[in-house]
């Protein structure tokens, strides 16, 4: 009763290789970057973000964003405070002052404070109220130079390639 032997497509399961094979595994480097800080649906955040990669807000900020790369509000995002990056996208709601070489407002974008660009594009049933100023790309990259300041060094964390089964790698 207990010692029926199964087959698998004609064979004995016992002489088949049921070992898993091995998971190839990438090794962690140093170098790799973050592509995206996402503020998501129900976040509420409330102070300042300075980074150097992309932000996309889909939950609440009141405060001020600085990035190097660019900020999207997305259509559930809401800000209130100053958005400083190189590119600024607005699908969801801004209160306050936006800074960028280029401001795009989209369909269901609403910005409602002032606008500091060289570039502004506004689509078909996106609105602005507040005031536009044409900025230089050299007050741009002074704002960049600031943002770079701001953003704060941390020590290096310790990866599973510094160690050797338990034992820290000097």
């Amino acid at each position: 009763m207990f010692k029926a032997k199964k087959k698998i497509d004609g064979v004995e399961a016992s002489k088949l290789d049921m070992t898993a094979p091995a998971a190839e595994v990438a090794p962690v480097t140093e170098d790799r970057a973050v592509k995206e800080t996402l503020i998501a649906k129900g976040t509420v955040l409330t102070g300042e973000i300075s980074n150097e990669s992309d932000v996309l807000i889909e939950g609440s900020v009141i405060g001020d964003i600085h990035s190097s790369r660019s900020i999207r509000v997305g259509r559930e995002g809401k800000v209130q405070g100053t958005l400083t990056a190189e590119r600024i996208t607005i699908n969801g709601y801004l209160q306050g002052r936006c800074q960028a070489v280029a401001v795009k407002i989209l369909s269901q974008g609403r910005l409602d404070g002032d606008i500091h660009a060289s570039e502004l594009s506004i689509e078909r049933g996106g609105i602005f109220n507040g005031n536009s100023h044409y900025s230089t790309d050299q007050n741009v990259k002074a704002v960049e130079k600031i943002t770079k300041e701001n953003v704060a060094v941390l020590p290096k964390i310790a990866t599973t390639s510094d160690y050797k089964v338990g034992k820290k790698i000097e």
